[in-house]
């Protein structure tokens, strides 16, 4: 069975196309402003960590938030169907920056080391886990169906942007004031983008909400609507599986090619920035150009990304260049198809808990992943490495492209 998914229902008139939606453009300036926040504290954090605690304490530091952010993310996608999604934004939101006030009154006060990391970290994986799913819901509350995609889009440059300034921002703070200064600015993004939702932004579409059950049965109720609708099965499998085969490949795949060739540590950071450069070109070539059967189009672009990855194991620098270069653009383009195709096919009534079985499949899958390209590698070599992780993505991408019920979704 396909989905039909049952639309948001209008509240007043129309919104204005995004591109002159002050509330929109508004609410997009604060995310990016939260992301830089976040990329800013995410280095300072493992500085810290690496400068203040052993390898091993440092290591937990850094890992802490996936373990609580996995366990309560299905949680958080039965609340966002349950509850209005833009208060519990503001709770987490608000939540995460009392806890980074009080980890800088802490450390200010001495108790320096890994208990008030650990707390911090732990903190953000409960919120996180609680509200990812809102963060879709919400944005179908707010974006009219035919500008998804560009609102979407707009978000991946925005990401990619703030990436590049936030992590170097956060290395310069950390250095000139220590944790605590990185952590009052973070603290002050997350202000900010609480101040703007509360403020701001108003829902123009009205969603239907998920009966009032058990968490337990609400979410089988989710899992229900999944098998019933081949659609959206699909789209949920398919985006799971996808980072199973990039990120292992641009986050070790690419160490090791860099390492095994001798080329120097900053041929790392060369390849980071053809991979950005790439996907914001991607995302404003997406944004610009939006075919009118996305889902399959996605999938196709991403059929070409496997044959990218393949390339980066090859071994020869200009290679590594443009494989890079190919697999963000491919990765910016596809992403925003495919999640504006994600938002408009799930049912608006079940959009929080189909979001979260997604999230929960990329914290699950991608620990193990990164590990199973380590010992591919360990076996063999970078390129047969990346042969098979490339492959394997192709012809699954080419897979999904070709089901009646991706190839005959209409944008």
């Amino acid at each position: 069975m396909s989905a039909v998914a049952t639309q948001p229902e209008p509240i007043g008139a129309p919104p204005p196309p995004a591109r002159r939606d002050p509330m929109v453009l508004v609410w997009l300036g604060a995310v990016g402003l939260s992301w830089f926040g976040d990329y800013a504290w995410t280095v300072a954090l493992a500085w810290t960590a690496a400068h203040t605690l052993g390898p091993v304490v440092a290591g937990v530091v850094l890992g802490a938030e996936m373990l609580p952010q996995a366990l309560l993310v299905l949680v958080g996608g039965v609340l966002a169907d349950r509850h209005e999604p833009r208060r519990i934004l503001v709770a987490g939101q608000i939540g995460q920056a009392a806890v980074l006030v009080l980890g800088a009154a802490a450390w200010s006060s001495g108790l320096h080391g890994a208990p008030v990391l650990l707390a911090i970290a732990i903190s953000f994986g409960v919120a996180s886990g609680l509200t990812i799913p809102s963060g879709a819901t919400l944005i179908r509350q707010v974006v009219s169906g035919d500008d998804l995609g560009t609102v979407q889009g707009w978000n991946q440059i925005s990401g990619r942007a703030m990436r590049l300034l936030g992590a170097p921002a956060g290395g310069v703070l950390v250095a000139w004031g220590g944790p605590v200064a990185v952590m009052l600015v973070d603290a002050v993004t997350f202000v900010g983008i609480a101040a703007v939702l509360v403020l701001v932004v108003r829902p123009r579409f009205r969603l239907p909400r998920a009966a009032q059950q058990h968490w337990r049965e609400s979410f089988g109720d989710g899992l229900r609507y999944l098998r019933r609708h081949d659609t959206a099965k699909l789209f949920v499998v398919g985006l799971t599986a996808l980072n199973v085969f990039v990120t292992p490949v641009t986050g070790l795949g690419v160490a090791l090619r860099v390492s095994g060739s001798g080329w120097g540590a900053h041929w790392l950071g060369i390849a980071d920035a053809c991979l950005a450069a790439g996907a914001i070109a991607g995302s404003v070539v997406g944004i610009r150009w939006q075919p009118s059967y996305g889902a399959a189009a996605g999938f196709r672009m991403l059929v070409l990304q496997g044959l990218a990855i393949v390339a980066v194991g090859i071994g020869w620098r200009p290679a590594l260049v443009v494989a890079m270069t190919v697999l963000g653009f491919t990765a910016g383009a596809a992403s925003v198809w495919l999640s504006a195709a994600f938002l408009r096919v799930i049912d608006a009534s079940h959009l929080g808990r189909v979001t979260s079985v997604t999230s929960l499949g990329d914290m699950s899958l991608m620990p193990l992943s990164v590990p199973a390209l380590g010992a591919v590698v360990r076996a063999t070599s970078v390129l047969t490495a990346t042969l098979v992780f490339g492959l394997a993505m192709s012809l699954l991408c080419l897979w999904f492209a070709t089901r009646r019920a991706i190839r005959s979704l209409v944008a």
